[in-house]
């Protein structure tokens, strides 16, 4: 991987997400509360050949959205949420079918999550319902990375 794909992917997966909470926080103090949820990835807890600045970059993704939840406390609660493999273009692009197949074969539900699946829990996070969730990685992966 050269130095400016690292950069190019640290851009688009952390500092963009750094920049816009940026934008969004003083508001939310304005008005007293707020709340944030990233979507980082279960990346954020595993390593694999090959993926390097994908998987360094969601470490450092995690580890800004916890460190956000101290900084902008306690009017703003900021978590996130980890997907595993969710049935989107990004998982339709890396492979056929038969990646496809392997990715439902190595999840304990046997079955690739769909965008429902994460929203859910966005909007969960974003309600009053989980007034005493802050800080935290949702997985939300059907039990792949355990």
């Amino acid at each position: 991987m050269t130095l400016e794909e690292w950069d190019r992917v640290f851009r688009v997966n952390v500092d963009s997400a750094l920049r816009l909470c940026q934008l969004v926080a003083p508001v939310m103090k304005g008005k007293g509360k707020g709340v944030i949820v990233n979507i980082a990835s279960v990346a954020s807890y595993a390593a694999h050949h090959g993926f390097a600045g994908y998987i360094s970059s969601k470490h450092a993704f995690a580890g800004l959205s916890k460190s956000m939840a101290w900084e902008l406390g306690p009017e703003i609660r900021v978590n996130a949420i980890a997907p595993g493999a969710i049935h989107t273009a990004m998982v339709d692009s890396i492979g056929g079918p038969s990646v496809l197949q392997g990715m439902i074969d190595s999840c304990p539900m046997k079955r690739i999550g769909q965008p429902e699946d994460i929203a859910t829990v966005a909007l969960f996070l974003a309600t009053d319902d989980s007034s005493f969730i802050d800080g935290q990685i949702i997985k939300v992966d059907g039990g792949f990375e355990c």
